[in-house]
């Protein structure tokens, strides 16, 4: 461990500056970093003012990477200046000769003195040039913030940057350093782990090492309150959230990480439930609530694994009543509540960071089969159950998924697509009637003429309107024997092209579809229940036939069942039939033949939607406002657990998807992994979008229940 000595005068600032003043006054709390090269400058402007309404003391505007500074980065601060009143801090790596790079506009910079470099510059060379740089700026010179900064675990981007090693986390050399930076003229510690957390053991030493005066700043991978919470727990002065708010849904990821879930304002400190509420909640519930640690921690992530949030109180519920009461009794203690079903989804669906999360217990799916071949069924239970119950009674649902052990009601939160829809649409498109749970506890059926637009907007769209009771759905007559034919095709295009063919009949010319990428190639799968297949696929297919066709789903998922060690990544894109065809050339080239397809696991699953004459409405299914054929695509990824550079690959690549996608006039299909923003909600839903906000806003003017994208 080389001595670090700083050279010259560094002090070219008042010892109570302003900047570094609200720093130490205002600790433990919380920062945003916005990346001038990613962020775009309206979307930084609205953060700088919502950090400033939340009472957050300054912004940081920073990147890894500095190229073209002058050109790029100076231009946004002088114009993010003349939008907010909120100090801004640049936080930059140094450049060579130059040191921390400056423009007007900038209230303070974060000069890194990076003592676990490789280069001699990044030590102590940067402090230096910028000290110098600064002087000669006189009093439009920034405020120095003197940071002595480390790296930890694996980080590539960090380490090109400036010659970073991971620093220790143990051993001798962690006191030694420690007591270099005690030692030195740091106005602070900078403790960065881009892919992990740093230790407990870590930020203890570095808070019970560091002078008096010297600020603890931490940053990398923070996405929740509890994480913002569990370092402050450990003497984090102040926690840097970066790509944690770089989604569509910052606004209310920034209000719960401040300790302000919902956005409700004048909410302060811990998003957790009030005290003695996890009593009142078990009065109204039959099976036990869930407030201890390893209880809750069960439901902290779901499928896709991308996200861990912690619930305060966890309420299974068997009933609409014992639902009402949930809802009820947060409203009363103004306590954000949501809403999970089987888990099986992604992003931040069914998750709770604080709040009371309410999970459907699956139960008899309690089948009632009515005079018109229609179904009521239980929403809370599985499609698995109430197609096997169905089928005891000759009847069967036309379109169900790959996954039948996933809820009824969860999967009409967002469409339910199969093999089916090729004839029938989604599972939302069979749906009748359904009662709807209002966020105030009332219960209300929704039909065409009763509550009509409830019933447009309070299924397929996350859930934002209420929670799923009984559900009436349109059946077929159980035909226990299926024919199935396969064809082979030789690439994704071939496969498009061929099946156009089905575009030409005003219905569906067969019962069911799908097809997948296998052995490098693509294999397409038709199916008739009880019926022969069309003439076209008669010698140019290999047929069989096969019993219980639709319930191999539920045994593959027995047999396969979601791997713990893995983040899914999923998503699907809906298109019609012409632009289809020109999405199917872009996979095929952009990400087929890539390496990160292969990298990342990729799958590709297809599937057909035939609408002739359907259910009116669900706006917001990804199939919505399609006429005549429209093919669905599945890209699907799966990568180890913890690798976030392979998750920030496979991200990219469906970045990339979508744009080409929404530019073809498609949609994605809002139950994966998506990253939209607000222009693109407006682009696809207009009118629809407004008008279900302005109904959640009367039926939820707190902004507690179930918040997520559409919200």
């Amino acid at each position: 461990m080389r001595e670090v000595r700083l050279s010259g005068n560094l002090s070219t600032v008042p010892a109570a500056a302003p900047v570094l003043t609200a720093l130490r006054a205002q600790a433990p709390g919380l920062l945003h970093v916005v990346d001038p090269y990613k962020v775009p400058l309206a979307e930084a402007v609205e953060k700088a003012r919502a950090m400033a309404d939340l009472g957050h003391p300054a912004l940081l505007v920073g990147s890894t990477d500095n190229p073209a500074f002058d050109q790029r980065v100076a231009p946004y601060v002088a114009e993010l200046r003349e939008r907010t009143d909120l100090p801004l801090i640049l936080h930059f790596p140094s450049i060579p000769g130059r040191g921390a790079p400056l423009c007007p506009g900038a209230d303070a910079v974060l000069v890194h003195a990076v003592l676990n470099s490789v280069r001699s510059f990044f030590v102590t060379g940067g402090l230096a040039a910028t000290a110098r740089t600064a002087t000669a700026l006189g009093q439009d010179g920034p405020e120095l913030l003197r940071s002595a900064s480390f790296a930890f675990g694996t980080d590539g981007k960090t380490h090109e940057a400036v010659g970073a090693r991971p620093a220790a986390e143990d051993g001798v050399e962690l006191p030694r350093l420690v007591a270099e930076v005690a030692a030195a003229d740091f106005d602070l510690a900078y403790l960065l782990y881009r892919h992990g957390r740093v230790p407990d053991r870590v930020l203890r030493a570095y808070r019970r090492g560091l002078a008096p005066q010297q600020l603890l700043f931490v940053g990398g991978g923070v996405s929740s309150y509890r994480q913002v919470r569990e370092y402050h727990d450990c003497g984090v002065d102040w926690v840097v959230v970066g790509n944690g708010l770089e989604t569509a849904d910052w606004r209310d990821t920034l209000h719960g990480m401040s300790g302000r879930p919902g956005g409700r304002p004048g909410s302060v400190g811990d998003p957790a439930v009030p005290p003695g509420i996890a009593a009142e909640l078990q009065r109204g519930l039959r099976r036990p609530v869930r407030s201890d640690p390893a209880g809750r921690q069960v439901y902290a992530t779901n499928v896709g694994r991308l996200h861990e949030l912690l619930p305060a109180v966890v309420t299974p519920v068997t009933s609409a009543e014992e639902v009402a009461h949930v809802l009820r009794t947060t409203r009363a203690a103004g306590t954000p509540v949501a809403v999970r079903g089987s888990g099986h989804s992604f992003g931040r669906q069914g998750l709770s960071d604080g709040g009371v999360l309410i999970v459907g217990e699956p139960g008899d799916p309690a089948v009632r089969v009515l005079d018109d071949g229609t179904a009521e069924v239980s929403a809370r239970a599985p499609w698995y159950a109430a197609e096997l119950a169905l089928n005891a009674q000759g009847r069967s649902i036309p379109v169900l998924t790959n996954h039948l052990t996933v809820s009824i009601g969860g999967t009409l939160s967002v469409g339910g697509y199969g093999e089916g829809t090729i004839t029938h649409g989604g599972q939302v498109d069979l749906v009748r009637r359904f009662r709807l749970v209002l966020p105030d506890g009332q219960p209300r059926w929704c039909s065409p003429t009763e509550s009509p637009e409830l019933f447009r907007y309070g299924i397929g769209a996350l859930g934002t309107l209420g929670v799923l009771d009984r559900v009436v759905l349109r059946t077929v007559e159980h035909q226990r024997l299926t024919t199935i034919a396969t064809q082979r095709h030789p690439s994704l295009t071939a496969l498009v092209d061929e099946v156009g063919w089905m575009a030409q009949e005003q219905r569906s010319p067969v019962d069911l579809f799908s097809a997948q990428h296998y052995e490098g190639g693509f294999i397409a799968t038709y199916g008739m229940r009880g019926g022969p297949l069309p003439r076209r696929l008669e010698g140019r297919a290999e047929t069989r036939v096969e019993a219980d066709w639709p319930l191999r789903s539920m045994r593959e998922s027995r047999r396969n069942p979601a791997d713990p060690s893995v983040h899914f990544i999923w998503a699907d894109y809906c298109l019609s039939l012409p632009a289809a065809a020109e999405f199917a050339r872009f996979l095929e080239a952009g990400i087929l033949a890539t390496p990160g397809y292969r990298e990342g696991g990729g799958r590709l699953l297809m599937l057909g939607v035939h609408r002739p004459e359907q259910r009116p409405g669900v706006p917001f299914t990804p199939a919505a406002g399609l006429r005549g054929l429209a093919l669905g695509f599945g890209l699907y990824f799966s990568v180890p657990r913890g690798d976030r550079p392979a998750v920030d690959r496979v991200q990219a690549m469906h970045r990339r998807v979508l744009a080409e996608c929404l530019s073809l006039g498609g949609r994605p299909y809002l139950a994966g992994w998506y990253d939209l923003d607000e222009a693109d909600l407006q682009s696809m839903y207009g009118d629809d979008l407004t008008a279900l906000r302005r109904l959640r806003r009367e039926l939820d003017p707190q902004g507690l229940f179930n918040q997520g994208l559409l919200a």
